[in-house]
């Protein structure tokens, strides 16, 4: 026979309200998604309004190597994609109608790189025309700017700048016509002996081709590709002391819309006083989570300056390790509170622009059985490389050896392979020079 008890049982359960969970998420918010945010409760509620008026923006432009100050583009500046761009250089081609039809299909087919992909007897299939006349229209286009164009594949991208150059290119032609799988593969004896040519020759060849653009297209996209950067945090040094200073985009402050304030001073019981009490609570929480957000990054930021001061004060070399749950047991807040004030979020430096997820790396243990970072690491075998003899390159074996032996790093030869690839630095085999 089954017994049923009734037991009373006391448990302890965290529940978040919604506007702790939002005030949460706020704290990860970027700049832009913080000012849509708030532009998004404005306009659903009309005692927000914005203290600060709009102030013009300082961008940074994010380069492949680094971040550097760049300014506003001017009002009404537009950049040409690369479709018109082609269409705009064909006009000189005096093409027929019946070529203009061609082109404008070739133009559109042309990918981001600047690659033609469909195969042209699809092409000439869709026009109704004949192969030969796609062909004739493609290598038409395959004149203008920027060279390269129009290409269907790598090594056909390659021969087409190769052509443009000025100078005598036929051994490099002829590499890449006859030999382009082994000089992909870098088997440059094997190709030395196919190609009748010096591996002293090789290396002119690849030095060549090293120059050339391998994606055409994007060159005419790299104005909307590039990214334009605010920074959330600026960091300055004065009179030998580091000052932290808040973006006002970044942290945005809001104040009470003055139509409403005698309207918050009635007591009546009408649909129109509770509107505005309801409207009121909703500015007030708003408040409260953005000086929130803005003590929390600040507390992070400063907590951050003590943890990193020599690099601060020497340079980016002196990066020490650092981890999230250091900075929250100091500050005395949640491991997660930490990881969403650091999210997306960047600060100037004396020296440079960067994430602020950049001053928490691994620990590496070193010879005297303390630790150094992963990014110093990172900097001392970088320095390593630059100074090697290009015509015997360092192993990563030997790089290992020479971390422990210079700088008293103790890391495996796997690890210098895995921190040579996040450098985006070649092996030894391919880094070797001839001369």
């Amino acid at each position: 026979m089954m017994n049923l008890n009734v037991q009373q049982q006391q448990t302890v359960k965290l529940h978040l309200t919604q506007g702790l969970t939002q005030a949460i998420n706020m704290l990860q918010y970027t700049s832009a998604e913080l000012n849509s945010r708030i532009d998004e409760l404005s306009l659903e509620n009309p005692l927000i309004e914005r203290k600060d008026p709009d102030i013009p923006r300082s961008f940074y432009h994010k380069t492949n190597q680094h971040l550097q100050r760049e300014y506003p583009l001017p009002a009404g500046t537009t950049h040409e994609d690369l479709k018109s761009a082609l269409k705009r250089q064909a006009l000189d081609l005096h093409l027929s109608d019946r070529e203009k039809r061609i082109f404008s299909y070739l133009a559109e087919s042309i990918d981001s790189n600047g690659y033609v992909t469909e195969k042209l007897s699809f092409i000439a299939s869709a026009l109704s025309v004949p192969s030969e006349e796609v062909e004739t229209v493609l290598a038409k286009l395959q004149t203008l700017e920027p060279a390269g164009i129009g290409a269907r594949s790598l090594k056909e991208c390659i021969l087409i700048q190769l052509r443009r150059l000025p100078k005598q290119t036929a051994d490099a032609e002829k590499v890449m016509s006859s030999y382009f799988e082994l000089f992909a593969n870098k088997a440059w004896k094997e190709l030395s002996a196919a190609a009748g040519l010096s591996l002293l020759e090789l290396q002119d060849i690849q030095d060549l081709i090293t120059g050339l653009t391998p994606r055409p297209g994007l060159l005419y996209d790299a104005g909307e590709r590039d990214v334009y950067i605010e920074p959330d945090l600026i960091i300055f040094i004065q009179d030998g002391k580091l000052m932290l200073e808040l973006s006002s985009r970044s942290f945005p402050d809001i104040q009470l819309n003055a139509f409403y304030e005698p309207f918050l001073e009635r007591r009546a019981n009408d649909d129109a006083s509770a509107f505005i009490s309801d409207k009121y609570r909703q500015w007030k929480w708003l408040d409260n989570a953005l000086k929130q957000r803005r003590e929390t990054m600040s507390r992070v930021m400063g907590e951050i300056m003590v943890r990193q001061k020599d690099y601060f004060l020497k340079g980016k070399n002196e990066i020490q390790p650092l981890t999230l749950k250091e900075i929250a047991d100091a500050l005395g807040i949640h491991e997660s509170t930490v990881s969403r004030a650091v999210k997306g979020k960047f600060v100037q430096t004396p020296y440079e622009l960067c994430e602020l997820k950049r001053f928490f790396s691994a620990k590496v243990k070193d010879a005297s059985d303390g630790h150094t970072s992963s990014h110093a690491v990172k900097a001392h075998l970088r320095r390593l490389i630059e100074e090697e003899n290009k015509m015997k390159p360092l192993s990563d074996q030997k790089l290992a050896d020479l971390l422990n032996e210079k700088h008293g790093v103790v890391i495996s030869r796997r690890t210098v392979a895995k921190y040579r690839d996040q450098l985006n630095i070649l092996p030894s085999s391919i880094r070797k020079r001839y001369e």
